[in-house]
């Protein structure tokens, strides 16, 4: 019986070391540190002391990983998604869900999150949407002992084993899965989803080796469900079903590359500061500044001590291949409009094409999020027992700004300077107003009184305040009025304007 608890799917092993790699690249730190992702030197495990240690210990990691995941979920996440529960507005049970999805606090916008972190990084996220009724007999009892559906989350890892069927509609459905749910040292918990039954087995396994050994408890239990309950999230799906590709796959092994480079940078920094001294047995040195080397006065001077240390050219070059592999990360992320590097500056067709390539991909990203989590729902409502509502409605975000505030700024300010009529800029500054403007209200109210309320003309030459306050003369406003509604005009202005008009005329 713990034999066939051994089995697991074909990609399974391929997929979970891969998702390992990914993972420890995304948190960093101790863990990017044990997956001891250094290469070794030729002899180094022969040198004394542990020299590889030494090294792992005195090599940062600059963790772009990270840094691309953040930036994707700050976008997608910036404006939160948007639910119409319809009549379920008030559900105890619904309520309860979307504040506390998980059963361990999470409301369903953060659970959404970290759940998207994880399949960016590792490909994909297994999602189990259950409640555990099955245990007991009664659907009072479960309400009693607080039991209503949830979401938990299983990483690549945990999976072992799963298997799809196409159904006579031609969908492929999910009708196996087998999870670990927990591990200690000595005893490992099991589980196996069919559509008609769920399979929950203790077994031991070898305190030193891990090897699983024979089993200690089995309980079977009747699914209530009638399908197996769990989503598969992966942003970017594989050809094999249960599977995704990691959409940091390329940064975790550029990120890899860096890694080394910066462990060649500090060894190379060593031994710019400490060279090397090549020597005789038999010549004596000191170490430390001021040192005495003591040779023999019959010395061959091919003997003589010299040092090791490499030149200034290798550290540059060391510096010049992270920099360049770096603009490589940015580039493969479509992250370079959001970055900020050193050198010439990307051309705005080039940066507008960027935003629009990033644009496309977080696009996608969101739509299949709102997928899974109709999926979840549905779910939700069968475990509930509950009719999905009519008006019941998930939408998360499917274009994202991300231009630069500052630039378009300056681009209205420009554009109002150039163009004098009055309705553009009105418009102009109703545009800047939704650029600056996060309240609604009071975004509104500002631009009721750009429509309402006569528009100052940004007169920045002579000539310009000049023919605009001669267009107001000829629609026939009074001084007085044009200096009420410009109290930039002078008197003085409106005198030159009229000497203009009387002198167009005469001629």
């Amino acid at each position: 019986m713990a034999e066939d608890l051994l089995g697991t799917h074909k990609a399974y092993k391929a997929h979970a070391k891969e998702a390992d790699f990914f993972f420890r690249s995304y948190v960093g730190g101790k863990l990017y540190k044990q997956g001891e992702y250094l290469t070794r030197y030729l002899g180094e495990d022969l040198s004394p002391g542990d020299s590889y240690g030494k090294r792992l210990d005195a090599t940062p990691l600059d963790n772009h990983v990270k840094t691309t995941v953040d930036i994707y979920s700050s976008f997608i996440f910036r404006n939160l998604p948007k639910r119409t529960l319809g009549t379920l507005v008030n559900n105890a049970s619904v309520e309860l869900f979307v504040n506390d999805t998980d059963q361990n606090g999470q409301n369903i916008d953060s659970f959404m999150k970290s759940l998207n972190d994880m399949a960016m990084v590792m490909g994909n996220v297994w999602l189990l949407v259950d409640k555990p009724n099955y245990a007991v007999q009664t659907q009072a009892e479960a309400e009693a002992l607080g039991i209503r559906a949830y979401v938990c989350t299983y990483t690549p890892q945990n999976v072992l084993d799963w298997e799809y069927r196409k159904s006579i509609t031609g969908k492929h459905e999910l009708v196996y899965i087998k999870v670990v749910e927990s591990e200690t040292g000595t005893t490992s918990s099991i589980t196996e989803w069919t559509p008609n039954e769920i399979v929950k087995t203790i077994v031991a396994k070898d305190e030193n080796s891990g090897e699983m050994q024979h089993v200690i408890e089995q309980q079977i239990y009747t699914n209530p469900l009638g399908r197996v309950p769990f989503i598969n999230y992966a942003p970017l799906p594989a050809p094999t079903k249960g599977i995704g590709y990691s959409l940091i796959g390329d940064v975790a092994y550029a990120q890899k590359y860096i890694y080394n480079l910066l462990s060649e940078l500090e060894q190379n920094n060593k031994i710019s500061g400490h060279p090397s001294l090549v020597k005789t047995p038999s010549t004596r040195a000191t170490a430390g500044a001021g040192a005495i080397i003591e040779v023999q006065e019959d010395m061959d001077p091919q003997l003589k001590p010299y040092l090791l240390q490499p030149s200034g050219s290798s550290i540059a070059g060391i510096l010049d291949t992270i920099n360049a592999t770096v603009q490589s990360i940015h580039r493969m992320t479509h992250t370079s409009a959001v970055q900020i590097m050193r050198g010439s500056p990307m051309s705005g067709v080039a940066l507008q094409t960027e935003r629009q390539l990033l644009n496309t991909k977080l696009a996608d990203i969101s739509h299949t999020l709102q997928e899974t989590e109709n999926a979840i729902w549905d779910m939700f409502f069968q475990w509930q027992a509950l009719d999905k509502p009519t008006e019941f409605y998930i939408e998360y975000a499917d274009t994202f700004d991300i231009s630069d505030a500052h630039s378009d700024l300056e681009l209205y300010k420009k554009a109002i300077e150039t163009v004098g009529d009055t309705e553009f800029v009105k418009q102009m500054n109703k545009q800047i107003a939704e650029l600056l403007i996060d309240d609604e209200e009071t975004l509104n109210t500002v631009v009721a009184s750009i429509t309402a309320e006569p528009m100052q003309h940004p007169t920045t030459t002579a000539e310009n305040r000049s023919e605009h306050i001669s267009e107001m003369i000829m629609e026939g406003l009074t001084d007085q009025q044009i200096l009420e509604l410009h109290p930039e005009i002078t008197q003085a202005d409106i005198d030159t304007a009229k000497a203009l008009i009387l002198e167009q005329n005469q001629e």
